[in-house]
């Protein structure tokens, strides 16, 4: 059964955009600590994404293959946003705007605000986070495709035909794994990220959207309203 996302001292997780992957992969999920990264990601404009997992296998009417909200403004501010699971009863909404951190179940109205200890403040919003993935790969944040395609000096490797349409494809390999990122021709967003693992491809990302012309709005970055939220300490 699914449960609301808890949290741990370790790693702030909102379970954005795959609460059911665990640890192997938490892609969307929201952190402070535990992911290097070389170069902070830091939006200067609001980016909102809206992503879908298409990964091969998986049932495309299932919760994890529905899309999810994800927006992102500076390198303390994020929000996620889930569609609603009714056979589970949760819907739920993450907001962190550093150092505090809520995650909301809009369906029955409860909820957990907690305050992050620090030292530091940084969300980060990994595509792909765990166990055994390797840290230059983990730097690959959702709403700084670009800037890790830019620090990794990435070239297209080849060109991929998907529903026909052809995509340049960006590829970083460490410890036996890689990261791909696919973009159109000229586009200056990604269409997809993929993690392949092992010489297995487990996680694809398709980007229905990419919108970095919205203007910054506040109350994007407050707690849910008509939530009931209990305390909890971060040790």
């Amino acid at each position: 059964m699914r449960k609301l996302a808890g949290i741990t001292a370790s790693i702030l997780v909102a379970a954005a955009l795959a609460p059911g992957l665990a640890s192997a992969q938490s892609p969307g999920g929201a952190a402070h600590s535990g992911v290097p990264s070389a170069a902070e990601c830091a939006p200067k404009k609001l980016v909102h994404i809206v992503v879908r997992e298409v990964t091969p296998g998986i049932d495309p009417a299932s919760f994890g293959a529905k899309p999810r909200d994800l927006y992102r403004l500076g390198n303390d501010k994020l929000r996620s946003e889930e569609v609603d699971d009714p056979e589970h009863h949760i819907h739920q909404t993450n907001v962190i705007s550093e150092p505090d951190l809520w995650i909301a179940n809009l369906d029955d109205g409860t909820g957990i605000h907690a305050v992050d200890p620090g030292p530091t403040f940084n969300v980060l919003s990994p595509v792909i986070i765990g166990e055994g993935v390797s840290p230059r790969l983990a730097r690959l944040e959702f709403g700084c495709e670009a800037d890790f395609i830019k620090a990794n000096a990435l070239k297209p490797v080849r060109v991929e035909q998907v529903e026909g349409a052809p995509y340049d494809v960006y590829r970083l390999g460490s410890d036996g794994d890689a990261v791909e990122i696919l973009k159109k021709r000229n586009a200056t967003t990604p269409a997809f990220t993929r993690y392949i693992h092992a010489g297995d491809l487990v996680l694809v990302w398709r980007y229905e959207l990419y919108d970095l012309s919205s203007k910054a709005d506040a109350s994007l970055f407050k707690p849910p309203a008509g939530v009931n939220y209990q305390e909890q300490t971060i040790q």
